[in-house]
């Protein structure tokens, strides 16, 4: 588990916590004695195209590049993502580029197509856009009461009475960059926005990175209709430590805090950066 405290400083080594589970693929490739510059990030993105990734062919990290557009627009346009050296932020929001192509170009053509049609300002429409893209985590189930603990907050159901079901009736796949940086320094209270993805029972018995290539797939598609996650109260609260394996200790007492698993929608969302 991530150790708790202030975030670092300096580069470290790869987490070693499930959380990551969705960047796995890049954790050799990615060990870097100091932040990244951009020649690795330019090798980074070579490996991931060459993995088989449908990454666009303009796409770059473009090392603190000054956009004269709105950041979506020059995204849409160019193919360049502004990319801050020595941010945490950035530097897991290019991971996230790698292990969800098609669904990270799905959530930028939203906001351009927005953008267009005069959604300039920030309205419930891009504010889920957003929120997804920063805070979200997909959460494939093939079981309806798996899926109504979540939707309804049952905690106990959810984390306790089917901690096993984890993995093999329902995951967790992390899209949201920000929870990347946030788990660097991870906190009771902690909470993603989970979006729940019905899957068929043998979805699962998929090896976890063909089951986020699947999702990532399902995600751009979804996303290319306007329709369909119009709000932000769409995507549902996660306590994320609570899920079994991401904390310890996780005993009666934890599960009892109410003022973390909370029973209404008030619990907290982590910070948009």
């Amino acid at each position: 588990m991530a150790a708790q405290g202030c975030l670092p400083t300096t580069f470290a080594v790869w987490p070693q916590h499930p959380l990551y589970r969705s960047l796995a693929p890049w954790r050799a490739a990615a060990q870097f004695a100091d932040w990244p510059r951009q020649a690795e990030y330019d090798a980074l993105l070579a490996q991931a195209r060459a993995s088989g990734q449908p990454l666009p062919p303009a796409l770059r990290f473009a090392c603190d590049l000054e956009p004269t557009q709105y950041y979506e627009m020059h995204i849409g346009s160019s193919g360049e993502i502004p990319t801050r050296t020595q941010n945490w932020h950035d530097w897991f929001g290019a991971l996230a580029w790698l292990s969800w192509p098609q669904s990270k170009l799905a959530l930028n053509a939203r906001h351009v197509r927005a953008i267009e049609r005069g959604e300039v300002g920030r309205g419930p429409f891009r504010d889920a856009a957003t929120l997804l893209d920063e805070c979200g985590v997909i959460v494939p189930v093939c079981d309806d009461a798996l899926a109504n603990a979540l939707q309804e907050m049952d905690w106990q159901a959810l984390f306790v009475q089917h901690a096993a079901a984890w993995g093999t009736r329902i995951d967790s796949h992390v899209l949201g960059h920000a929870l990347f940086e946030q788990g660097l320094a991870m906190h009771i209270g902690w909470c993603g926005k989970a979006l729940l993805l019905p899957v068929a029972a043998d979805f699962f018995a998929l090896d976890y990175w063909q089951r986020q290539q699947a999702l990532d797939a399902r995600l751009a598609a979804l996303l290319a209709d306007d329709d369909w996650l119009q709000r932000p109260r769409e995507l549902l609260p996660l306590p994320l430590l609570g899920i079994p394996g991401w904390w310890q200790p996780q005993d009666a007492a934890f599960y009892a805090n109410t003022a973390y698993f909370r029973p209404t929608r008030r619990a907290n969302s982590a910070t948009l950066n």
